[in-house]
Order: C-alpha cells, then sequence, then structure tokens
C-alpha cells in the first residue's frame, strides 16, 4: 500500500495543482524517452526562451485549463512548406487540443482544387467548374490578391463547385457545426451555397457585403458539405475564395495554420489582403516559423532578412496587438544534398537577439534539432527527406511534439513564477 501510495504521488500533486492529465508526467519524462530514442536530439535546449514574458498573456489564457463554456483560445502558425503539409503544426494541434479541448480543425484552404498538396485532416475535391489560385510567393495582383491563407481560390463560372469531407476515421474529430466562409465581397462576387451530402441547402453566403467573413451556423456536427457559387442576377461575374474556418460548439483550442510552399518572410509583407484578414482570425499566439526559403534566396543578405522580420512582427503586432509572437529557429539544412549550410546559425542567433530586444519568446529548434550538420542525422534516422531541408512525416511529427512540450515547459514555467 506504502509504495502505491508513493507511486500515485506526482498524480495526486498534478491533480491538486490543477494540471492537465496528459501534463501530469511532466515534459521532461516524454524529453528523456525522446532523447534515450534519438540521441542525437538536445533536448536540455528544448525550452521557450523568455517564456515567462513573451508568452505571458497566452498563458494567462491557458490558465484555467478547464475552459468556460465558449471559452477558445487561438493561435496562428505561420510558414512555409514545412507547415502546408500540416504534419508538424498537425502533431501541435493534436496535442494542444488534446491537453485544452478540441474547438475545431479552424482555418482550411481547397488545396487539392488548387493542384497542391494539404493536410490530412480534411479533403477536398473539385466538382465544377474552372478554377484558378495565386499564392503568396507570386508576384502581388490587385485583382486576385492572397487572403488569410497565403492563397486565394477564385472562378468566373456561377454553378462551380467543389467538396470538402473529413475523413471519419481520423482523431481528433473534426466534425464542425460553425463554417465561417472568408471570400471577397462586392456587388460582382457570386453568392456561395453550403449544401449537404444529398444535395440539401445548409445556408447561403451572399456576394454583397461589409466585410469578408461570414459565419454560418449549421443544424448539426457535419462531415462533408459542397460550396457552390451562384447569382441572383447578371452583375455578379465571379468569386474568390480565401479559406473556410471549421469549428465545433465546444470550448478548448484553435490551432490555425498558413504555410505555403516556398514562401518568406518579404512575401507575406507585400501581401495587404493577408493582412487585413489576419485579425479575423483572432489569435492569442502567432507562432512565425519562417526563414528557410529566405537564406535559399540568391538576394539573401542577413541584413536584409533582419529588415523583413522586423516589418513582419510590427504588422502582428499592429494588426493583432493583443497576440503574442513566437518565433521559431529555422531548422538545419544542406544545399544540394551535400553542403552544410552555416548561415542558418546565423539567422538563429538574430532572430533570439531580436526576440530578446522586443520582449518576443524564442525557440531555437535548430539547436534541439542537434545543431550544426545534425539534418543528416535525421536523415539517417528516417527523419529528414533526401533533399536534407525537409522532414519526413515521422520527422515533422517529432518536430511537432517537440515544440508542444516546449509550450508546455514554458507554462510550467509561467505557472510557477505566478505562485511566487
Amino acid at each position: 500500500m506504502r509504495g502505491k501510495l508513493v507511486r500515485f504521488l506526482p498524480l495526486l500533486l498534478g491533480l491538486a495543482l490543477g494540471l492537465p492529465a496528459r501534463a501530469q508526467r511532466g515534459p521532461q519524462h516524454q524529453l528523456d524517452s525522446l532523447q534515450a530514442a534519438h540521441p542525437f536530439l538536445r533536448t536540455a535546449a528544448n525550452h521557450i526562451e523568455n517564456a515567462t514574458i513573451g508568452m505571458q498573456r497566452f498563458y494567462q489564457r491557458l490558465a484555467p485549463v478547464q475552459l468556460a463554456p465558449g471559452e477558445r483560445v487561438v493561435v496562428v502558425h505561420l510558414g512555409d512548406s514545412h507547415l502546408q503539409a500540416d504534419d508538424y503544426s498537425g502533431r501541435v494541434r493534436r496535442e494542444l487540443q488534446r491537453t485544452y479541448g478540441n474547438a475545431g480543425r479552424g482555418l482550411v484552404f481547397p488545396y487539392e482544387v488548387a493542384r497542391t498538396n494539404g493536410s490530412p485532416t480534411y479533403r477536398t475535391a473539385a466538382l465544377a467548374g474552372t478554377w484558378r489560385t495565386r499564392r503568396v510567393t507570386q508576384l502581388p495582383d490587385s485583382a486576385l490578391p492572397v487572403g488569410a491563407s497565403g492563397l486565394v481560390l477564385a472562378t468566373a463560372d456561377s454553378g462551380a463547385a467543389f467538396a470538402l469531407r473529413i475523413p471519419a476515421l481520423r482523431r481528433p474529430d473534426y466534425a464542425f457545426n460553425r463554417l465561417t466562409v472568408l471570400r471577397q465581397p462586392g456587388p460582382a462576387a457570386f453568392d456561395w451555397q453550403v449544401l449537404g451530402p444529398q444535395g440539401q441547402l445548409l445556408g447561403t453566403v451572399p456576394g454583397a457585403g461589409l466585410g469578408p467573413q461570414v459565419p454560418l451556423e449549421l443544424d448539426s456536427l457535419r462531415r462533408s458539405v459542397v460550396l457552390r457559387t451562384t447569382r441572383r442576377s447578371l452583375a455578379q461575374t465571379r468569386a474568390a475564395l480565401y479559406g473556410l474556418v471549421l469549428e465545433r460548439d465546444q470550448p478548448g483550442m484553435l490551432y490555425h495554420s498558413i504555410g505555403v510552399n516556398g514562401a518568406q518572410v518579404g512575401q507575406y509583407n507585400r501581401a495587404p489582403q493577408f493582412w487585413a484578414q489576419l485579425p479575423l482570425l483572432q489569435p492569442d499566439l502567432v507562432i512565425i516559423s519562417l526563414g528557410t526559403n529566405d537564406v535559399y534566396n540568391p538576394k539573401y543578405t542577413l541584413p536584409r532578412f533582419a529588415g523583413q522580420l522586423d516589418t513582419l512582427v510590427r504588422s502582428v503586432r499592429q494588426r493583432c496587438p493583443q497576440a503574442e509572437v513566437l518565433l521559431v529557429a529555422p531548422a538545419d539544412s544542406y544545399r544540394a544534398r551535400r553542403f552544410r549550410n552555416p548561415e542558418f546559425g546565423r539567422v538563429a542567433a538574430t532572430m533570439r537577439a531580436y526576440a530578446q530586444a522586443h520582449d518576443l519568446a524564442y525557440w531555437d529548434f535548430a539547436a534541439v534539432q542537434g545543431g550544426y550538420s545534425s539534418m543528416a542525422q535525421w536523415r539517417r534516422a528516417g527523419l529528414a527527406q533526401a533533399d536534407l531541408i525537409h522532414f519526413t512525416r515521422a520527422g515533422y511529427d517529432l518536430q511537432g511534439l517537440l515544440l508542444y512540450l516546449a509550450i508546455q515547459d514554458g507554462f510550467a514555467a509561467f505557472r510557477a513564477c505566478a505562485t511566487r
């Protein structure tokens, strides 16, 4: 009996302190297991620097673990190809929602309709009409600006349609009963019809309107819908879609992932419609995971990157003043699959100094990864792809778990400071 009591003391202490069930074993236990499985990691470095100041308001929002009815905590994770497939961000989302509650899938985009890769947590397919797309990586087009997803999907066809489906066997469950349509409004814009699997009309988003965001309350939790353009007058000639937000009627975490293959910091800076729509997501935390493509840009210089990063952060703070900002150092990678690239160490040092000077939180993933030239070890372990820039699904999954554990470690430090 005494032995059992000793064994359960951590659990009882965790309950007494109000810690989430999954946190009772503590991030350190999981880090020790990861270190044993992957000796090249430096798990001792897996913490958010300046977390108690740089993420203070975000952690204050997390403090009531059992969130009040309807209460949401919102994260926006901004990045490039490391995020577009959602393996990395998807693991962070799953872990945070397992701990704090699943408020829905969040921001999605019909990537398959745009003929590019997307998240396994939902599927889209074109059903009718001709679709065209633009990405934040392309030169800005005032006639077809990109929006909150970093992309835009457009059509000139009334009756153009695509399907969205949530796989039934995937966990967590992202069935939704609230659908927010982010579209281009105006007198020339088509209406959007939202249809059920049997073709029944669930709701209509008018083309005319003051803003791009229109929420629809659905009659029940849905796993599949069809979105179709329609018009009531000949003046309606086009439609542009910036994304959809999928939510469920319960408290918890919303984790929006915004990733565009090849994206650079400066490309987001030149997208005014993206910045106009970012506040609609109401983030409590904005995670910035950019820098890889900037370094490989032929015009790259470290001062140029630093200036663009400053512009990006200032835009976040201006548009979303309630949000904290977490800077993430880009991973180690190789040039042309053979040559180690020391520039990423200088980028990491610049980001750390910037975070310290502006009271931002900072996560040095490259250090946790194993440091300079560690990408080759990830490749040998089956965690990195042959280009030595991108990770495998297992590698992104590991990266997402490490970020979650770092966030939780920072939360524990924040709570410790708050009780002193």
